[in-house]
Order: structure tokens, then sequence, then C-alpha cells
């Protein structure tokens, strides 16, 4: 028994190690931001992502035309929710662009046309327009964006947003 918690702390020391050595640094950071938490009904709302590569190699991301104004279709997903928790209504891009279409309207095919190339410490700055994607009426709501770090094979989280829209 003693010899057993002699070992104990090297057991906990390899375990720690380990575990250290098996989380994954994540190849880049993104943020988002919104010029006024605060908005009018029927008024912009474009969340800006700031995307900086914080590697020692290059990303690269599909470009598209319009990808400047339109980050959701390179990558950049918002997740938005009301008061209740609940998805509001998606606008028809909105439904296009997330591939949610009605039987009677055609799905969006996004053909790429290159690849944007982000260099160490460089940043690649994008938008989405909220008010394009989802028919906000009066109300509370929470934004966050995710996108999906390849190197790591995993979904990314941005921090969230909390936004108002008044009448």
């Amino acid at each position: 028994m003693r010899s057993l918690l002699k070992l104990l702390p090297f057991i906990l020391l390899i375990t720690v190690g380990m575990t250290l050595a098996q989380t994954a640094q994540r190849s880049f950071s993104f943020g988002i931001s919104v010029t006024s938490d605060t908005v009018k009904v029927g008024s912009p709302i474009i969340v800006k992502i700031q995307e900086t590569n914080i590697s020692d190699h290059d990303i690269s991301w599909m470009s598209l035309p319009g990808a400047d104004d339109h980050g959701e279709v390179i990558g950049f997903r918002p997740v938005v929710t009301n008061a209740q928790g609940k998805e509001p209504p998606l606008t028809k891009w909105g439904r296009k662009a997330f591939g949610r279409t009605h039987p009677e309207e055609p799905n969006l095919v996004l053909n790429a046309v290159g690849l944007i190339t982000v260099h160490p410490g460089e940043v690649m700055k994008t938008d989405i327009k909220l008010n394009e994607l989802y028919d906000l009426s009066p109300g509370k709501y929470t934004v966050q964006v995710w996108t999906y770090d390849n190197e790591n094979k995993e979904k990314v989280m941005s921090k969230t947003i909390n936004l108002t829209v008044v009448p």
C-alpha cells in the first residue's frame, strides 16, 4: 500500500503530461462583433468576423464571390436564438444558405473559385448579414458563430453576443 502511495504522484504526473500532449493546438483564433447591440427592425445587422492565423503555417479557406459579405457561405455559421431559445424564422436567402429550402425553392449551388490563404499572423475578415438570413422581429436574441477546425477536426464556437431588435 505504501509503495502504491509513493507511486501515485508519478502516475498523476504522467497522466497529466499525456493529457497535455494530446491537447491539439488550434491553428487560428476568431472573434465576432456587432456595431451596436440594439438595432431597429429592418436595419442591417452585420456580424463582423475576424480570424487570425496563430499557427506557424498557412491556412486555406474556400473562396467564393461575395465571401467578404457572406461569411456564412465560406464556413462561418451563425447560431441565433430568441428569448425562448428558438431559432427565428429564416429568410429565403437563409433557407438557401443553410440548405433548408422549401420543395418549390431551388437549392443553392456554390462553386468555389479558389482558396484564400491566410499566412501565419495574418487576419482574414468577413461579415454575416443576419437580417438577410433571419426574419428578426422585435425582441432579444443571442448570436454565436461557429466554424470547423479542419486540423483538429472540431467545431469551434465564438463568444456569445446579446442583440436587441426594437420597433
